[in-house]
């Protein structure tokens, strides 16, 4: 039995989480990946947020993977803030984003199904508000299933890009098929009225660019060899598409190498640009504008000169998703690119490219977002990292997704920044753990017989944003409060170890609660009573022994150190 507890507040820390299993007292049932931050220019960065979804990448990912695979969004610090794992998404989830929708801030993201050895996925788009509930979802039309390669939500939420992989019997003589190898994807995108789930437009690859133009050829295999539906040969491969206000869209087809502009009515094709200059409408004025296998191809719209800008990922590398490394290589790295299209002269130039500050070449996925400031955000795809650069390609911030042996096998479709104010409608959680002390400032199980004894608490909210303090509190059995004190919040999780001396003459203290508040000291948020524990393991980095700490009067007023 507990014996009867005084106060005296000795410090509070948030430390840095090691091991997944002890990453968070109040949740632990939570996994997440530990973000390696190597490069950080806190005065640089842009500011928002991180959102990615990084998930396990091979044939044996039980080995080295994100333990919780899923949506995710982080600080520039590496701070976690919200896990949309499992209980918001599906287990396999790619393309975490911000968006508006109805007039206010939302995010999105595809979840079904991954077909590892094609880079193929079945699934649906899935809309939450600021709160994180669902308010409303995206299914592809004229009985298709939804790829995870594109989702975009466009004007306010009227309306959707989707994109779509078919599988289509048809004779493919011309490229080496045979009476055994007939099936062929029919890459497509839709523009989906979201309200209703109309098809507003729809582009047909097979329409417009023969199968002959592809790089992967039928008979390599390495992007299905045709014997069925399943197999079907993927020639084209759309992996994004994106839409400008005249109503043209800008689709990248990395089968092809190639980025085309389509008509908003028509569907004919406006514009080619071929990145090794393979049938392209543009003359190439630098060797940086080459580019094959890439990913996320973007309207940055015009400049001075009236030049029209993209901006794209560059994998220059290409190769199966069960299979270790890259069947083709193309240059050193793989890398960000923002390039300039003059119309009149039929020229491309690039504007500015960035290149990894380690040798990644990703031979799939892969992301270039430019951000309202002008930095751009590179995600490296299937290398599982992500690095934040100035408009002028200095790196200024560079994190790998995942820490320690679970990094290997990351990887990571897109990743975005943006910001954005959380207010989640999900519990915030508490724990009480109370330990007895030892030599050396280490904790131990704690013992009644113990002259001193140390209560570690903890208070998290995913999804938050706002609380900027936690406010602790403990009752007795006769169910009276006593004030543990408050302290500045640390990151997901916040820490406060308070020291106590067993009093005489009190009820037992046996609940813990916990309230978080704003800036302006507005309760924003308040845990169910949690009772105190004395029988769980001592976290690992309090069994080593705690920094000393200037030492309290007995039933001092409530002092908050750093550890």
């Amino acid at each position: 039995m507990m014996r009867n507890l005084s106060l005296v507040v000795l410090g509070f820390t948030a430390l840095a989480r090691v091991q997944a299993s002890w990453q968070f007292l109040s949740r632990p049932d939570l996994s997440t990946p530990v973000l390696n931050i190597t490069q950080l220019d806190a005065d640089k960065v842009a500011p928002g947020y991180l959102f990615v979804a990084p998930f396990a990448g091979g044939s044996d990912h039980e080995k080295h993977s994100p333990l919780q695979p899923g949506p995710y969004i982080y600080t520039s610090q590496g701070d976690l803030v919200w896990t949309g794992f499992a209980q918001y998404f599906s287990i396999w989830t790619v393309n975490l984003q911000k968006t508006k929708f109805k007039g206010k801030d939302a995010l999105f993201a595809f979840q079904g199904k991954h077909n590892a050895a094609h880079g193929h996925g079945h699934g649906h788009i899935k809309i939450l508000d600021s709160s994180y509930r669902t308010v409303g979802e995206v299914r592809a039309g004229h009985h298709r299933l939804i790829d995870k390669h594109e989702g975009q939500i466009l004007d306010d939420g009227k309306s959707a890009l989707v994109q779509i992989y078919q599988p289509v019997a048809r004779d493919l003589s011309e490229v080496g098929g045979d009476d055994d190898h007939q099936w062929i994807v029919d890459a497509q995108f839709q523009e989906i009225d979201v309200e209703s789930g109309d098809v507003l437009f729809e582009w047909h690859s097979l329409d417009h660019v023969p199968p002959s133009h592809s790089n992967i050829s039928l008979q390599s295999g390495q992007a299905g060899d045709g014997s069925d539906s399943s197999e079907a040969w993927d020639y084209f491969h759309i992996n994004s598409v994106d839409k400008d206000a005249d109503g043209h869209y800008l689709l990248s087809a990395r089968d092809v190498n190639s980025v085309y502009k389509i008509h908003g009515r028509t569907g004919k094709i406006i514009w080619r640009l071929g990145g090794r200059n393979e049938h392209s409408d543009f003359q190439a004025l630098d060797q940086e504008t080459s580019f094959s296998y890439q990913h996320h191809a973007r309207f940055q719209g015009r400049d001075k000169r009236g030049r029209e800008i993209i901006s794209l990922y560059d994998n220059s590398a290409h190769g199966t998703e069960t299979d270790g490394g890259s069947e083709v290589r193309d240059a050193p790295t793989s890398s960000g690119k923002i390039l300039a299209l003059d119309h009149k002269e039929k020229t491309v130039e690039t504007v500015q490219a960035f290149y990894p500050p380690f040798p990644l070449l990703s031979k799939s996925q892969g992301s270039t977002h430019v951000l309202p400031s002008g930095n751009v955000l590179v995600n490296w795809g299937s290398e599982g990292a992500v690095t934040e650069y100035t408009s002028d390609g200095t790196a200024i911030f560079h994190a790998f997704l995942d820490s320690g042996k679970l990094a290997a096998g990351v990887q990571n479709y897109r990743a975005f920044k943006s910001e954005w104010t959380g207010r989640p409608t999900e519990e915030a959680a508490v724990a009480g753990l109370l330990y007895s002390s030892a030599p050396g400032g280490k904790l131990v199980p704690y013992s009644a017989s113990s002259s001193n004894a140390k209560l570690l608490v903890a208070a998290s909210w995913n999804g938050d944003t706002e609380v900027a303090t936690w406010r602790f509190v403990a009752r007795d059995e006769q169910q009276k409060i006593k004030k543990l004190g408050e302290g500045k919040r640390k990151g997901f999780e916040t820490r406060f170890l308070i020291d106590f001396e067993l009093g005489v003459g009190s009820h037992e203290l046996s609940h813990v609660r916990a309230e978080g508040l704003d800036r302006k000291g507005r309760v924003l948020t308040e845990t169910r009573w949690e009772k105190i524990e004395h029988d769980r393991a001592v976290p690992p980095e309090f069994r080593a022994g705690l920094s000393p700490l200037p030492s309290q009067k007995k039933n001092a007023q409530l002092v908050f150190q750093h550890v």
